[in-house]
């Protein structure tokens, strides 16, 4: 059985997986599928050798000497065998295919080993910066919104998605300044979760949404490009970027959402969070993932936590 023909009734069952992560088992498996057709490797002959084949590979076809790009890393070469699996395991489940496909040949199949990297993080410097070039924009619209941006991917460590289709009617402001203020978004696999605002994110939040977000006729999106749309991830990039210029970072520092998310994790831990807590806020499925983003938490700062406090405010 061709692995593309299976691949084709795959993708048309996952619909419940979100629409980026459909996208990226799509682009994975269709390179895997078209490697095996060149090899001439059927479904059934697919188990651990054939992979470790196909993964050794993508690390030779991406070498930079060859291709004039970065080397492909670990960590993208463990999310193919990763689609791979999900692929072989709903084989297994459908009737169909189930007689192509072994459980202990999808079980001999071995993640490669992932290279232990600790991830950048903003420094207290730098996140002043960004907020000081959002202040000086002319314009008062994209000042507010801008500096509200800022303030929730410092202080809630959201997704970059997760920023852009943030809904009016999921922000919550307290009545009174000792009630909880918070906002509920959409994470993966469509799981919903509500995140707390410290006192600096919901005064920018809602000093924006009081001036500029008041009718949701147009859009119940809370920030909206230049051009009244919601925003996308592409816009988010593109502000992040003028942020940065504008602010003088340096020209290798990067600024961009998951960096904010990955600060945000090692700060709140810092500030005397809990690791479970942590996992849940991050939406993560297990705590195991959230362990990867705390890997650059210096011995320092697990000696001088303090009681959990919000992460901009601590600034």
């Amino acid at each position: 059985m061709e692995v593309s023909i299976v691949l084709l009734d795959y993708l048309a069952g996952v619909k419940q997986l979100g629409v980026k992560t459909q996208v990226g088992y799509r682009q994975r498996l269709t390179v895997f599928a078209e490697w095996c057709a060149l090899q001439g490797v059927e479904l059934e002959q697919v188990n651990n050798r054939t992979v470790q084949d196909f993964l050794a590979w993508l690390s030779e076809s991406h070498k930079p000497h060859k291709t004039g790009q970065e080397k492909i890393s670990t960590h993208t070469l463990a999310g193919y065998v990763r689609c791979i699996w999900a692929l072989l395991h709903w084989c297994l489940d459908d009737e169909e295919y189930s007689e192509y496909v072994k459980l202990s040949v999808v079980k001999g199949i071995k993640m490669p080993r992932t290279e232990k990297q600790v991830k950048d993080t903003f420094t207290d410097e730098e996140i002043e910066a960004l907020f000081t070039a959002a202040s000086r924009n002319q314009a008062h619209h994209y000042k507010l919104r801008d500096t509200a941006i800022l303030a929730l991917l410092v202080d809630c460590g959201l997704r970059a998605d997760e920023l852009c289709t943030l809904r009016l009617g999921n922000v919550t402001f307290a009545r009174l300044p000792q009630d909880d203020s918070y906002i509920k978004v959409m994470g993966k696999g469509r799981k919903e979760r509500e995140i707390p605002l410290g006192n600096k994110s919901r005064r920018a939040l809602a000093r924006y949404m009081r001036e500029y977000r008041k009718d949701a006729k147009k859009s119940d999106v809370v920030f909206l490009s230049r051009y009244h749309t919601p925003l996308t991830v592409h816009a988010l990039a593109l502000i992040l970027d003028r942020l940065k210029e504008t602010s003088m970072l340096a020209e290798d520092a990067q600024v961009n959402p998951h960096k904010f998310r990955h600060t945000w994790a090692t700060r709140f831990m810092a500030n005397g969070g809990d690791v479970y807590d942590l996992s849940r806020l991050m939406g993560h499925s297990t705590v195991a993932i959230t362990e990867g983003y705390l890997k650059s938490l210096s011995a320092k700062a697990v000696r001088t936590r303090k009681d959990h406090r919000s992460v901009l405010d601590e600034m």
